[in-house]
């Protein structure tokens, strides 16, 4: 009797400890990583997805722009080197948030979407800094403002969706889904798409520098147009702060997508200063319920009031109530 309960008290143990560490492998994609899987340098040029909007002037003249010397630069700045006035500041060849190189022909046509609600400060420094760093890029881009205009809670995906369907009316090829509070420090983070959607900010100082865990998909994200399509979007479902990321990427892999990223050093930003949101406490039970029908909802259900579309000279505002 003693050896049978002994024999039995053995084999729960066992079936404890390799329950615990099935757990602790599954959880190793949530832990931080300094080093992260990414695209070799030499391999950047090869994986970018080449793709202009058609209406776009190409100059005979011309020759095509070229993107391995940005690739490759090894130029950035600290963050405590990012400047917060722009007194001395040129808006040449930028109208209504878009602009074109007019020394070579660009290859890449990019939407840049900014989802945002009354954050003033930010929104000044996001669009003097990010259109002197773009400009420097060779490629074709306009930023799009999509700005929630009312007292409910905030709702990011649903806006990027709404930008999304806005950018792809105008049929651009490659969205990138950006933050208003992420400035990125290297001169080598090219905004372009690649053939898989890639998460651009992988490496935050907010964060230590390190990429929280290697399913993250937030903050700055790059993602064809007919790959935002094909997943349907982001869910509309999720208010306050956080969940929609990770809902994100369960859907890029349903879809039988890859999440690629750039080296560690060409992939750095400062985040700037920001009181946290309210978290929303039903995000876990959302990404669960999300998970059986991937894609059930999204960019094809938005709905909300569209107030009125600003061209503006550094952006195009999409002022909506949702």
């Amino acid at each position: 009797m003693w050896l049978l309960k002994r024999l039995l008290q053995i084999r729960i143990s066992t079936c404890v400890f390799i329950v615990l560490c099935y757990e602790a492998i599954k959880n190793l994609r949530k832990l931080p990583k300094s080093n992260y899987g990414h695209i070799p340098r030499g391999a950047l040029e090869h994986e970018l997805h080449k793709e202009v909007v058609p209406s776009l002037d190409v100059k005979e003249t011309l020759l095509d722009c070229t993107y391995d010397d940005i690739l490759q630069s090894n130029e950035s700045i600290h963050n405590w080197q990012v400047p917060t006035k722009y007194d001395d500041f040129s808006a040449a060849g930028i109208s209504n948030g878009s602009f074109t190189p007019e020394h070579c022909n660009p290859l890449v046509s990019v939407a840049i979407l900014v989802v945002y609600r009354n954050r003033p400060g930010h929104l000044y420094i996001f669009l003097h800094y990010m259109h002197n760093f773009l400009r420097k890029q060779n490629i074709h881009y306009k930023i799009f403002l999509i700005d929630q205009q009312d007292n409910k809670y905030f709702n990011r995906g649903l806006l990027f969706n709404i930008g999304a369907r806005a950018a792809i009316a105008e049929q651009f090829p490659c969205l990138i889904l950006h933050d208003v509070d992420l400035l990125p420090l290297d001169a080598a983070n090219l905004y372009a798409c690649l053939r898989q959607p890639r998460h651009m900010s992988a490496s935050i100082d907010r964060h230590r520098f390190v990429l929280v865990y290697e399913s993250y998909a937030g903050g700055v994200l790059a993602i064809r147009a007919n790959q935002f399509q094909l997943q349907n979007g982001f869910s509309n479902r999720f208010e306050k702060w956080g969940g929609e990321d990770d809902d994100l990427y369960n859907r890029m892999e349903a879809h039988g997508l890859k999440l690629f990223r750039f080296p560690p050093d060409m992939s750095r930003y400062t985040m700037l200063y920001h009181t946290p949101q309210e978290v929303n406490e039903d995000r876990r039970r959302i990404i669960a319920e999300n998970k059986l029908r991937p894609g059930g909802e999204g960019l094809d259900c938005v709905s909300y009031e569209s107030l009125r579309l600003v061209p503006q000279q550094l952006v195009t505002q999409l002022a909506v109530r949702l």
